[in-house]
């Protein structure tokens, strides 16, 4: 008898987690109350990526200007940017990936159900549509919700006159300026789109350091390119008050620092998207990262569960795709564990950053006698040849048995290049094993070749 499966969200989550089940013999309904494909879709992950590589397109004509008779004959400003159209090829972008997402989803002769989502108990679901109300029973459910932007004090007083991660991609005009709360991914990749298309900008980080867990050469690599390119940063300080007075937007910090922007970004993280399941008649307890799930992806309640954000082991839409699929294969039958370990974490800024599995501190922490290699790009025939030689890549392994144990790269296509070392991590190489690797020349892949023969 094939079993019946609910799943609530159509992200990068639920969609995978769906066409598994469906490959398994499942019956699958997914129930989504906003537009197919979740935040990674819509708001976050491809808007994003489409906007710098706008960005990143307006940066390469610096290095054209070194090409020319000229320098002064390409007179670009960019002013000349036409904002709507940067909006209208986003806006394409998601448009074409949604619909291709729910033509597949419907060939597969998957249900799906548009409308808002609660447990009556743990085999009923009640689900609001425009129509009406449906109940659904369930053999399984399994919870893809995502996140959404967190506003803390003093920012949630004001979240209708700021901006968050979800809002900033169709603000009407580029801005003049702008504040961003918040140094880590989100944050750093909007800086370097809005800088590069002209706008004066800040971020400020309540830490000591932007990108926090993150290794200190990665960490010092991005702040210098950034601030290269006058990007500011205000480290270690708190934002105490916010005023609004012509136009402005005023920040007023612990340290007495002011902070105008003509927009304030707020970039500090998410919250889970909980609030509307019921999950009281499933007895089912949840804060703000989430819900508590075991090794199988499993939350408290044996036949619900938990994958992608809404559980908080990994914020990325890759680690929500694999989840997905584990959970299926664990209802079907399989005992899969997911591995946090290879999961590959990229900022993809200019230069880009890379890293996975463990860091030099990391290791030490475990009690892992670790040890790194690098090489620079600025020693890389093809770094220099594209005038992309800012950045490095940096091996860890584990001295007693000289097994790879991760990684971190800044630099040109950085994080296409991490997949090397996610091969290496996974099936537990040697350097001695890479070692034994061709790596063609000249490419970018070569300086891991030459880290590893360092």
């Amino acid at each position: 008898m094939s079993k019946n499966i609910v799943i609530i969200g159509s992200g990068p989550a639920g969609f995978p987690c769906a066409l598994k089940l469906k490959e398994l013999g499942a019956n699958v309904t997914i129930v989504e109350k906003g537009d197919f494909g979740g935040t990674c879709l819509n708001k976050g992950c491809i808007p994003s990526k489409s906007y710098l590589n706008a960005g990143y397109r307006v940066h390469s004509l610096e290095i054209l200007k070194g090409l020319l008779k000229d320098d002064k004959a390409l007179n670009f400003d960019t002013s000349m940017l036409s904002w709507d159209k940067i909006k209208q090829r986003k806006t394409d972008v998601i448009l074409k990936l949604r619909n291709s997402l729910e033509k597949m989803i419907q060939m597969k002769k998957i249900e799906i159900i548009r409308g808002e989502a609660s447990f009556k108990s743990n085999a009923e679901i009640k689900i609001k549509t425009a129509e009406g109300e449906i109940i659904k029973e369930f053999d399984y459910a399994i919870i893809a919700t995502g996140t959404n932007p967190s506003f803390p004090p003093p920012f949630a007083d004001f979240k209708d006159k700021l901006l968050d991660s979800d809002r900033i991609f169709d603000i009407p005009r580029v801005p003049k300026s702008l504040a961003i709360i918040g140094g880590g991914v989100i944050g750093l990749e909007f800086a370097c789109f809005f800088n590069s298309i002209g706008t004066e900008v800040s971020v400020l980080e309540l830490l000591p350091n932007i990108l926090q867990g993150e290794d200190p050469m990665v960490i010092r690599a991005l702040k210098t390119s950034f601030e290269k390119r006058g990007i500011k940063f205000h480290l270690g300080g708190k934002t105490e008050t916010i005023e609004f007075s012509d136009g402005k937007k005023i920040l007023n910090l612990d340290d007495k620092t002011k902070i105008e922007a003509e927009e304030i970004l707020v970039a500090t993280g998410r919250n889970s998207n909980l609030k509307e399941l019921n999950l009281e008649a499933v007895k089912l307890d949840h804060n703000k990262k989430g819900l508590k799930v075991n090794d199988y992806l499993q939350t408290e309640t044996e036949n619900i569960y938990a994958i992608g954000d809404i559980n908080g082991i990994s914020l990325l839409a890759h680690s929500a795709t694999k989840q997905g699929e584990i959970a299926a294969e664990n209802i079907m039958g399989a005992k899969k564990t997911f591995d946090n370990n290879i999961v590959p974490k990229c900022i993809y800024t200019w230069p880009e950053a890379a890293s996975i599995g463990l860091n030099k501190s990391e290791a030490d922490a475990k009690g892992i006698e670790a040890k790194t290699q690098r090489t620079y790009f600025n020693f890389s025939g093809k770094a220099l040849t594209t005038e992309a030689a800012e950045g490095f890549v940096q091996i860890v392994y584990n001295d007693s048995d000289d097994v790879i144990i991760g990684a971190q790269i800044v630099g040109q296509s950085a994080t296409e290049l991490i997949h090397v070392i996610a091969v290496a991590i996974k099936f537990k190489l040697k350097r001695s094993d890479m070692r034994e690797l061709i790596y063609a020349h000249p490419t970018m892949a070569e300086a891991i070749g030459e880290t590893l023969n360092k």
